[in-house]
């Protein structure tokens, strides 16, 4: 959808205020113009991004440990940027509504649920499953969603806004830090710097709510659901919420690992348009150790959550990302429907995708054991939904992978 200008909105006032410090313990910040997001400037720099192998947490949806966060390698970024001192709240996404008229129709996953996820098209960026406010992260957007509001901040302020690369959010994120978490390597200290899943927080899943039974959790940060940006200490750069409440959109394609990716913290890219993006931070509903500076969740680009945010970046050596969508999402959902078993499925539980199904790329591979494996255990590069085994038979695991191996030629 075409971005439409509207100049003459008082929101949209491009102007270049004094830097403004909201505490003298963090960096200064500023914005480009009066609905813009508050910006901080990150200096370049060398890192080591990915996990140490003995840094490598459990993943507790599993009990095992990732692995698409290795191997760990050296990035150097030779330039500097600005990222979002916060996500990008409901009222801040709410101005970019008012301004364009911005809309692209389609469902949003859900946790209200107890014990499972909701695909939904009641759920949208202005009502999600919880209360919020317009401090809140904004939840319910795509990759396409967040890139047209860089997309708009933009053409406002004549500055290139963008959704930060992988290697941009991992080296904020870490903020010098070299452990799991930015604060240190304790886990009982995340519920001073992150919203991380805690005491009342809806289970994503059968297995989730017994693991909270069984490990219980480190702290109790004090909102089961989402909290308003800033509402806890921020990292050593002065960025807020870096880890926990939302998970943030970034500008790469999803890759199972690091084999072979850039080390200069460009954008790593299939093509212009790959399907398969990248979130990161963790949420609200996520266990601390699924909100560290370095866990990766591959998603559908055109995939919403509840608990799915982003923020913005400014200049450095990437580029703008680009912001278009080819065609309605509800219609390229319904492209393939053929009645049979498997697309019925395929509709009841993977909506989330709102792909056209022969462009599912398998990088797990595309025989059936291993498309089955991935439906079984929740796959993040195939189906963007978690633990399919506690909803489905294995009967219908098998039906679900034939269908989409014959969709898209893989048999």
């Amino acid at each position: 959808m075409r971005i439409i200008s509207c100049l003459s909105l008082f929101l949209l006032i491009a102007c270049s205020p004094a830097p403004e410090t909201e505490a003298p313990d963090t960096a200064v910040a500023y914005r480009d113009c009066e609905a813009c997001p508050l910006m901080v400037d990150i200096s370049p720099g060398e890192f080591l991004m990915g996990t140490a192998p003995a840094d490598r947490l459990i993943d507790p949806r599993t009990g095992k440990p990732a692995t698409n966060d290795s191997p760990q390698h050296a990035v150097t970024l030779t330039n500097g940027f600005a990222l979002g001192r916060y996500e990008v709240t409901v009222g801040e996404y709410a101005a970019f509504v008012a301004a364009t008229g911005y809309d692209i129709p389609g469902k949003c996953m859900g946790f209200a649920t107890p014990d499972k996820f909701t695909m939904s098209d009641q759920f949208d960026w202005q009502n999600i499953d919880t209360a919020q406010s317009d401090r809140h992260p904004v939840g319910c957007v795509s990759y396409y969603d967040a890139a047209a509001y860089a997309q708009w901040l933009s053409e406002q302020t004549g500055k290139a806004y963008r959704l930060p690369t992988e290697a941009e959010w991992e080296y904020a994120a870490r903020a010098g830090s070299t452990g799991n978490y930015h604060w240190g390597r304790d886990a009982e200290s995340a519920c001073t710097y992150a919203n991380i899943r805690s005491p009342g927080a809806n289970a994503i899943s059968g297995r989730q709510a017994k693991s909270d039974e069984t490990d219980g959790f480190p702290c109790d940060d004090g909102y089961p659901h989402g909290s308003p940006v800033g509402s806890f200490q921020p990292n050593d750069f002065g960025l807020y919420d870096m880890q926990g409440n939302a998970w943030e959109w970034v500008a790469d394609c999803n890759h199972k690992d690091y084999e072979g990716a850039p080390t200069d913290g460009s954008a790593w890219l299939d093509d212009k348009s790959c399907q398969f993006g990248l979130i990161r931070s963790g949420s609200y509903l996520n266990r601390v150790e699924r909100s560290s500076a370095t866990v990766r969740v591959g998603r559908p680009r055109s995939g919403r959550g509840t608990n799915m945010g982003f923020r913005v970046a400014l200049g450095g050596g990437a580029s703008a990302v680009d912001s278009s969508i080819s065609a309605d999402v509800a219609a390229r959902s319904a492209r393939f429907d053929d009645g049979s078993p498997g697309a019925l499925l395929y509709n009841e539980h993977c909506e989330a995708c709102h792909q056209e199904r022969a462009n599912y790329r398998g990088i797990y591979g595309k025989d059936q054991a291993t498309v089955e494996g991935v439906i079984r255990n929740g796959g993040n590069n195939v189906m963007s939904m978690p633990t399919f085994a506690e909803v489905l038979t294995a009967a219908e695991i098998t039906t679900l992978a034939t269908y989409l191996r014959t969709v898209n030629g893989w048999d």
